[in-house]
C-alpha cells in the first residue's frame, strides 16, 4: 500500500512538473484570430449557425457506425462460442449476421450507400 503510493505521488509531481515547465517554455500570445475562433475543419466560418448538410452523408455515417459496433460485437463471439451451448451461439451468430446482410442489402437497393445520385 506505501509502494503505491508513494507511486502515485511521484507520478503526481511529475504531472505538474511537467505542465509547469510546458507553461513556461510556451510562446504567450494574446487573442490570437485563430485562438479565438472555432474550429470548422478547414472551412472558412459562416455566420449561419444552421449549414444544410447532406442527408446521405449522414445515413451514410450511421450505417458505418452500426457496422463497426457490429464488427466489435462478432470479434468476442468465439469466446462466447467456447463458454456456452455450442449449437445455440452458432445459430445466434448466423441470426445475426443474417440481419446485418439483409440490412447491408437494404440499404444497397434503397440507393443511400450511392455518393452521387
Amino acid at each position: 500500500m506505501v509502494l503505491i503510493t508513494i507511486l502515485l505521488s511521484i507520478s503526481a509531481l511529475l504531472v505538474i512538473l511537467l505542465k509547469f515547465v510546458s507553461f513556461l517554455i510556451s510562446e504567450k500570445s494574446l487573442l490570437l484570430r485563430e485562438e479565438i475562433s472555432s474550429f470548422e475543419c478547414g472551412f472558412e466560418h459562416h455566420n449561419v449557425s444552421r449549414v444544410p448538410f447532406s442527408l446521405r452523408y449522414f445515413f451514410l455515417t450511421l450505417i458505418f457506425l452500426l457496422f463497426d459496433l457490429e464488427i466489435v460485437l462478432i470479434l468476442f463471439f468465439p469466446s462466447v462460442i467456447f463458454c456456452t451451448n455450442y449449437y445455440l451461439s452458432f445459430l445466434i451468430l448466423i441470426g445475426f449476421l443474417l440481419i446485418l446482410f439483409i440490412r447491408l442489402i437494404y440499404e444497397w437497393n434503397d440507393g443511400t450507400l450511392e455518393w452521387i445520385s
